[in-house]
C-alpha cells in the first residue's frame, strides 16, 4: 500500500481545527465499523472456546501528537473488544486485544521520517520494536483482556 493511501486511514493533524470531517468518516470506517463487519463475519463460524483476537495499538490509552483521529477510532476497537467479549461469553467465544507498542507495521513509514523511523523502539526497556505475533489457546480463561506488548513500556 502506498504511503499516499495509508496518509488518508491515518491522518497527522497537529491543530484540532485542521481536521475535516471526511478525515474522521475515512478513519472510521477503516478502523472499527471493519472491525464491527469482520467481527459479525467471523461469530457464525466461531465455537465455543474458541477466541477472537483484535489488536489496536498503545495509541488507544497512549496517544500521539498528530494522531487524534487514529488514536479515537483504537480508543473505540479497545472499547468494542470488551464489549464484545461480555457479548460472546455465553456462547463460550472468548474476545480479547492485543496493544503492540512500537511494532514495525507497513503504516509506519507513512507517517514517520526515516530518522524517527531509525530510532522507533529505542525508548522502550528493550530497546528496539518489536515484530507482529499472535494467537495462542493456552489463555483459554481469559476475554476481553488487554495484552500489552510492548517491549516492556507501561501501558496505564
Amino acid at each position: 500500500m502506498s504511503s499516499q493511501i495509508m496518509r488518508l486511514i491515518q491522518p497527522m493533524h497537529y491543530c484540532l481545527e485542521d481536521i475535516c470531517p471526511e478525515d474522521v468518516v475515512r478513519c472510521f470506517l477503516t478502523n472499527i465499523f471493519a472491525m464491527f463487519d469482520l467481527c459479525q463475519a467471523a461469530v457464525p463460524h466461531k465455537k465455543p472456546g474458541s477466541a477472537i483476537i483484535n489488536t489496536t495499538p498503545v495509541n488507544a490509552k497512549t496517544p500521539q501528537a498528530g494522531m487524534l483521529v487514529y488514536a479515537t477510532t483504537k480508543g473505540a476497537i479497545a472499547t468494542f473488544t470488551v464489549g464484545l467479549a461480555k457479548l460472546r461469553a455465553a456462547q463460550g467465544i472468548r474476545v480479547n486485544w492485543v496493544a503492540p507498542g512500537p511494532v514495525w507495521t507497513p503504516l509506519q513509514p507513512s507517517t514517520k521520517t526515516p530518522d524517527e523511523l531509525a530510532k522507533r523502539g529505542g525508548d522502550t526497556p528493550l530497546g528496539r520494536p518489536g515484530h507482529p505475533p499472535l494467537a495462542s489457546d493456552e489463555g483459554q480463561y481469559m476475554t476481553g483482556a488487554l495484552l500489552p506488548v510492548t517491549g516492556g513500556m507501561p501501558t496505564l
